[in-house]
């Protein structure tokens, strides 16, 4: 107890939590304003006319009339579609060929040019959509006209045309959201880099400050140091995520209770995951340049940006090692999709087994440090007695 209340006073002493509580806050901030708008509606395209002729005109028109389509201008010639979307300003560029009015008149297939700026895919997905909603009931329209002149009703029409219908739902995040992707992946980031420093530096500053001698005989009072930084790391985490909600529109579904179990899970085991990390720096400015260590593999294989199921099965099997990968399932799970707690009892049980398994990792660094200690103790002794021998002598 005396040792988490000494690591208290060092963090309420300096600018940590002040650091810990404000950085993440600001980030989330920032990021869930710039993102909330989830998708692009009204995109800018270019239509390229080359038919001339009245359906061609109804068709610009009902493609100007999608959500996701801004038809700014419409070329009569044959134009260029890079000297269009050099400077962005169209997204897209349609083509309509010459004789589109005849051939759909006669049953004929027309190819109709779609050139889309994919340079940010993101801001092109849903003009894509939307293209393709325009076309795809276009042809549904004329199928129907040309089946009812054969004499079939309505319903038969309907069977032929669409005799199957997918009915999709988009779950828990249907506007496809960076404010559940990046904006909580950077957020995270900053999180873990914060945590990760503060942990890191624990026992290079207890080396430093001569004090580490004394910590060994004390095991749980060293590992208990980490609590601080957990407790306000997982104070700040759910400050971030309630302002994301607020200015961004996160959807968020779990119950703060619920969710602090997880939260404090992950910052105490990535806290020990760091000091464990920084046990061998001599100083704290030594340790904190392994703070990449813990960050790059926890960018990349967590989940932050790339699908866990992406990855290569041995990468996988790494994953699992990373508190943050476990964080995620977490905060997705029950976060984003506003499963019970009682439902990750497999992943309470993984994070508490790769806590422990942290903490056994501390407790043999503290053996080993303390028989190297006992070794150099015992050597300057050995030392002394023979130096005062020789002054006997």
């Amino acid at each position: 107890m005396k040792a988490l209340i000494d690591e208290w006073k060092h963090m309420l002493g300096g600018k940590s939590v002040f650091i810990l509580l404000l950085v993440p806050i600001v980030v989330a901030a920032v990021f869930g304003y710039v993102f909330k708008n989830s998708q692009i509606n009204e995109g800018p395209v270019a239509v390229v006319d080359l038919d001339h002729s009245s359906y061609s005109s109804q068709l610009i028109t009902k493609l100007d009339a999608s959500q996701y389509i801004n038809v700014k201008r419409v070329f009569e010639n044959d134009t260029d579609p890079d000297m269009l979307l050099y400077n962005e300003q169209f997204s897209a560029v349609i083509y309509l060929p010459a004789g589109l009015e005849a051939n759909r008149l006669q049953g004929k297939q027309s190819n109709i040019g779609f050139y889309v700026d994919n340079t940010v895919a993101q801001a092109t997905a849903s003009l894509r959509t939307g293209g393709t909603e325009v076309i795809t009931a276009e042809n549904a329209a004329l199928a129907a006209g040309s089946l009812k002149a054969v004499g079939l009703t309505d319903s038969q029409i309907s069977g032929m045309t669409s005799n199957m219908v997918v009915q999709q739902r988009l779950l828990y995040n249907p506007t496809s959201s960076t404010l559940m992707s990046s904006v909580i992946g950077f957020v995270n980031t900053v999180m873990l880099s914060l945590i990760g420093s503060a942990g890191l530096s624990i026992v290079p500053r207890l080396r430093a400050e001569g004090r580490l001698q004394e910590e060994l005989n004390h095991p749980v009072g060293l590992l208990l140091r980490v609590l601080p930084y957990a407790l306000v790391g997982c104070i700040s985490f759910f400050l971030s995520i309630g302002l994301i909600k607020q200015l961004g529109g996160l959807r968020f579904e779990a119950g703060m209770l619920e969710m602090f179990i997880p939260f404090m899970l992950y910052t105490t085991t990535l806290s020990l995951f760091a000091m464990a990390l920084g046990w061998s720096a001599a100083t704290p400015a030594k340790a904190s340049g392994r703070i990449m260590i813990l960050m790059m593999p926890s960018f990349l294989l967590s989940g932050a940006q790339l699908p866990v199921a992406m990855l290569p099965g041995p990468l996988q099997a790494v994953s699992n090692i990373l508190p943050l990968t476990w964080h995620f399932k977490f905060l997705r799970g029950m976060g984003f999709k506003g499963g019970e707690l009682r439902y990750f009892i497999p992943e309470l049980g993984g994070m508490l087994i790769l806590l422990s398994a942290f903490a056994a990792i501390i407790l043999v660094l503290m053996a080993v440090e303390k028989r190297k200690l006992s070794k150099a103790e015992a050597k300057e002794d050995r030392a002394q007695i023979s130096q005062s021998q020789s002054l006997a002598h």
